[in-house]
């Protein structure tokens, strides 16, 4: 097994700083959005999971290797790596077959692992953790770690949704039922009411009672007095296939099959977490069944997060008032412990938090971590604004800073500056949901329009419209334009330090999604497809123009939008006191208001502005209560981007769910045959799943994606490509960013090394303790000078 993952080589100076320990050395930070719920899980920002971080462990992480130029994947919580024993549960119990390998792993714990109270901690509370994180009733966000994505632990799904009824297509219950005609579904399920979408089959809704058509329709799954069968028919023969004239028959199966929807059971009842795989084999060994095989850099990756709870205060924290369980753990100073290298002592909602030395935890009584750890204390504050957190800084009360568009200038060769590259692009993002869209436009006032975000070249126009590169000169002077879903950051094979962006399909991707595929070869624009891509601005203010007016056309001609209403778009922020948010908002305005000049949108795109968001802008925009975001994405993923897709294509996580993934076909060619399935099986396929698909006759086949490294990217870059294409997540600029440390402290290292940056907290050093820092600052005048 290789441990070694030498990824990015740098030149760096290094060096440990040796400093007086008599003092106390306490770091002090501010943030713009303060947290809110850190809980293992529950967490869902950034903000979060780095209150989270410090006190909560993984079983492994990454390290810096012994050259300090790279990195290594290390025991943490573990004592050592998982041992294969999947030998041991051969048989029915696990569905486990003579000969497989890496489906059942040991792995031995540390033996001092502690709450900050020092109460120990053993394999038993892991066990504990996994089954309150899979308990039915929670509904918690982070279940879905343990079975989805690379590592699936046996039985993990099936425990959490046992007997829990969903609206379930036609197509997807076929494929979970293993049945390949129709007719014997209908058969099994035919005294049961049907579902259906209305906006997705039709656009109109049908009233059974009157027989008639009533006009548009809500995007939503909703029920209908006919059985299942009565509504196939419906479809395929009766009132609907009548009033779809423009279908085809095949069309009209494909509707039948994609938006008829069954209340379905897939996991039944009676299921007992002895049947998921993770118990204890020993009081600090812990043992895995998995669902698919799993070994190397990811099945480390995937127990790199803790998600272990303290039994005592987890039940203390759990409530249940009229069926509706709720759990307040890690949402207060009250409801945390820690059992990582810092404890919450102090926590005042958005206002301040304050971390200390979690002296029982297990890295300070290890030698392998003597000389590191120095910080003893960190404060963070809650300061929005950014002029505030610059000041507090040069007046020596915040030890970094970020810097934004009004001072990047001023301090940019400042030797207290330091610029890094993130794994993230942020995105414009809509969510073209038409009934929920219709209904804000009805709330919004007369001849007001919303419903043209649903036209696709609406929001085409809305991407080569934007000036990336004058938008990140406006709002973060750091930043670079982006043209992808992913960045440069995103790792595609961790074992070989292969970018994903440099991979020929990531290429070819860029290169369709911007139109210049036919550009490129001897005698055309474009020699080659990096010539190609180093041409893209993504601004093309002819073409967006060409745009508008068709959207326009489109939105008339379908009965969306009159000749004398206005577009109001509502952008979301989370406050409004970022210079980001505003200077960003500021430009959209201007930047679309000169766009659809001279098209007939001219004096017709209005916009507005929600900045009271907080932490819960996801929410306002997957339920339509805001139409469009900017600045966001997603973080977490760098070195598994096969998993990342996971935030684009499932409902729990998308930013748009009016897309429906697994109603969206989608073929694509590997080893010159031809497959055909919907796009969140796909997603499945890379993430190391077998999964069923259509050949080019319309068999049904068995295929492996993930086996073959190569078509594995493939299919990532198809996904990327049918993602992007929706238009619904458009990438704007990616994550690089400037920040100044201050005089009082030392990085480990000056120059980045990818992932571990310049070694963080656990390696920065001081150079004055918090009396001395003091009474340096009070020899300065108060004010610090960093230029």
């Amino acid at each position: 097994m290789k441990k070694l993952l030498v990824l990015l080589m740098v030149l760096c100076v290094f060096s440990i700083v040796s400093v007086a320990d008599a003092g106390v050395h306490t770091y002090n930070s501010a943030v713009a959005i303060f947290p809110t719920n850190w809980s293992p899980f529950q967490n869902q920002t950034s903000t979060d999971y780095e209150l989270l971080d410090w006190l909560t462990c993984g079983l492994y992480t990454f390290e810096f290797n012994d050259d300090f130029d790279g990195y290594v994947m290390a025991p943490l919580a573990a004592a050592d790596f998982p041992e294969d024993v999947t030998a041991g549960y051969v048989g029915a119990d696990w569905d486990i077959e003579e000969g497989e390998t890496a489906r059942a792993w040991r792995i031995p714990l540390r033996t001092d692992l502690k709450w900050e109270d020092g109460t120990e901690i053993h394999a038993a509370d892991f066990v504990y953790s996994l089954k309150q994180l899979l308990d039915p009733k929670a509904q918690n966000h982070r279940a879905s770690s343990f079975y989805t994505g690379n590592m699936v632990i046996k039985n993990a799904e099936a425990y959490l949704k046992q007997g829990v009824k969903s609206e379930t297509s036609l197509a997807a219950v076929k494929a979970s039922e293993g049945v390949e005609t129709t007719e014997a579904l209908l058969s099994k399920f035919e005294n049961e009411k049907g579902f259906i979408n209305w906006a997705n089959s039709y656009g109109d809704t049908y009233d059974f009672a009157t027989e008639t058509w009533t006009g548009s329709a809500e995007n939503a799954v909703v029920e209908t007095p006919l059985t299942i069968p009565e509504l196939y028919a419906f479809f395929t023969e009766g009132a609907g296939a009548a009033f779809a004239t423009w279908a085809s028959p095949e069309q009209l199966i494909e509707w039948a099959d994609n938006e008829l929807f069954i209340s379905y059971v897939q996991f039944p009842d009676a299921m007992t977490f002895d049947k998921v795989g993770m118990f204890a084999t020993g009081e600090d060994e812990l043992t895995i069944i998995l669902a698919k095989k799993l070994s190397g850099f990811y099945l480390y990756y995937s127990l790199a997060s803790g998600f272990l709870v303290n039994q005592s205060l987890y039940e203390k924290c759990a409530s249940e008032r009229d069926g509706v369980y709720n759990n307040t753990y890690f949402t207060s100073l009250d409801s945390t412990i820690s059992w990582g290298p810092y404890k919450l002592t102090s926590f005042q909602s958005d206002k301040e938090y304050e971390l200390v030395r979690n002296e029982n935890w297990f890295g300070f009584n290890d030698e392998k971590y003597e000389g590191l750890y120095e910080t003893d204390r960190m404060v963070v504050k809650y300061v929005p604004e950014p002029s505030t957190r610059m000041e507090m800084f040069l007046n020596g009360e915040l030890d970094s800073v970020a810097l934004d568009r009004d001072r990047i200038e001023e301090y940019a060769t400042s030797d207290y500056t330091y610029y890094s590259e993130g794994d993230s692009v942020f995105a414009m993002v809509f969510n073209p949901d038409f009934g929920a869209l219709k209904t804000a436009e009805t709330n919004a006032g007369s001849n007001i329009n919303k419903t043209i975000i649903t036209v696709k070249e609406f929001r085409m126009a809305m991407s080569l419209a934007m000036n990336r590169a004058e938008f990140c000169l406006a709002a973060s002077p750091t930043n670079q334009p982006a043209f992808a879903l992913y960045g440069s950051q995103i790792v595609s094979d961790p074992e070989a330090g292969e970018f994903y962006r440099t991979t020929d399909i990531a290429k070819q991707v860029i290169v369709n999604f911007w139109g210049l595929e036919d550009e490129i070869g001897d005698g055309k624009l474009y020699a080659t497809v990096d010539d190609a891509i180093d041409s893209i601005t993504g601004y093309n203010l002819e073409m967006a123009r060409a745009y508008f007016d068709q959207a326009y056309d489109i939105a008339v001609e379908q009965g969306l939008m009159d000749d004398d209403d206005i577009v109001q778009i509502m952008i979301g922020t989370s406050n409004a006191s970022s210079v980001f948010n505003n200077n960003g908002y500021d430009f959209i305005v201007n930047n679309y208001t000169e766009a659809v000049k001279g098209t007939k949108l001219e004096g017709k795109l209005t916009f507005s502005r929600d900045a009271t968001l907080g932490n819960g802008f996801v929410d306002a925009l997957r339920t339509n209560r805001v139409d469009m975001l900017f600045g966001v994405g997603w973080t977490g993923s760098t070195f598994d981007p096969f998993g990342l897709i996971q935030a684009y294509v499932t409902d729990e996580y998308q930013y748009d769910p009016a897309w429906k993934p697994a109603e969206t076909d989608l073929t694509i060619e590997l080893d010159g045959e031809s497959y055909t399935t919907d796009v969140y099986n796909w997603y499945v396929g890379i993430t190391n799943n077998v999964i069923d698909v259509k050949n080019a006759t319309g068999e049904t086949v068995q295929l492996d994606v993930s086996a073959d490294a190569t078509n594995r990217v493939y299919v990532l870059g198809e996904l990327e490509n049918v993602i992007l294409q929706n238009y619904d997540f458009i990438p704007l600029m990616g994550a690089s960013s400037a920040h100044m440390k201050s005089m009082k402290v030392e990085y480990f290292l000056e120059d980045e090394v990818f992932p571990l940056s310049r070694g963080g907290i656990e390696y920065m050093t001081y150079n004055y303790d918090d009396d001395e820092w003091a009474a340096f600052v009070t020899e300065q005048g108060g004010t610090l000078n960093y230029k």
